[in-house]
């Protein structure tokens, strides 16, 4: 398939494939075709071995304001509002069910449909000039409940869905939708710094590791623990992994 997007720009360095919003005129709102661009980038990196771990980011100012409303304005044509929703359906699925480890780098504002791509992203990095929130419900709008939920817990989700207003870096922090905060102008880089951490496990692992992370909270705990059981005494006989282990091994025995 074709590498080239209009609406954003992407890198492949030290296993991380980092996605980076280029709608900068309009503070990154999601069109159609920035939708394409995403799901399209996700779609090719999925059995890309080269990408262990996805870096999904709007820069260092501004992460996506959410729905352009140029778009929004349209939604009273029937096709428009299919393409939307069908929009919507591909890219924040691809998202939230992706085969390899996803992080948000969040700097500035996320907004709306901004706040749910960091929400669907495995991990949030954020900046201390970060602003989080569903501003859309101010305008009758509903938003994605699930999963955020779990994520910051139902009562916290509920005092974002319901009242719209949006809260700061600190709050957001403090309530578990960020999941570190770091200074302003370093959110790429912190990013970039864990998911490389990420990618030094191997993209073998990386993978195996985010499939358990997508199977095992749907489990009852017995089952969790068998399915956890084998999913380990699958790898643990690879000869990739008998290496690894024995370096450590030598490494720590000298």
């Amino acid at each position: 398939m074709s590498n080239t997007y209009t609406e954003i720009t992407t890198a492949i360095a030290d296993g991380v494939g980092t996605i980076t919003f280029s709608r900068y005129e309009r503070r990154n709102a999601l069109s159609l075709e920035l939708f394409a661009d995403l799901s399209d980038c996700l779609d090719d990196w999925a059995t890309n071995d080269d990408v262990a771990c996805v870096v999904i980011t709007g820069g260092e100012e501004i992460f996506c304001a959410g729905l352009d409303l140029k778009l929004q304005s349209m939604f009273t044509n029937q096709e428009r509002r299919d393409a939307y929703s069908n929009a919507c359906l591909r890219a924040y699925g691809a998202i939230l069910d992706y085969p390899k480890p996803t992080i948000a780098a969040v700097g500035g504002p996320a907004l709306g449909g901004g706040c749910d791509i960091a929400v669907f992203c495995d991990i949030r990095i954020g900046a201390d000039n970060a602003i989080m929130g569903f501003p859309q419900i101010k305008m009758g709008l509903t938003p994605y409940f699930s999963p955020l939920w779990k994520i910051v817990g139902l009562s916290q989700a509920k005092l974002l869905t319901f009242s719209g207003d949006k809260i700061d870096a600190a709050e957001a922090a403090r309530i578990g939708l960020l999941d570190r905060l770091v200074p302003a102008g370093t959110v790429v880089e912190a990013a970039t710094t864990l998911a490389r951490s990420i990618a030094e496990t191997t993209t073998a692992s990386a993978i195996n590791n985010k499939e358990m992370a997508r199977r095992s909270p749907a489990m009852d705990p017995i089952s969790a623990l068998t399915y956890e059981t084998l999913a380990y005494r699958e790898v643990i006989w690879h000869s990739d992994v008998v290496d690894r282990i024995g370096a450590a091994y030598k490494r720590i025995s000298k």
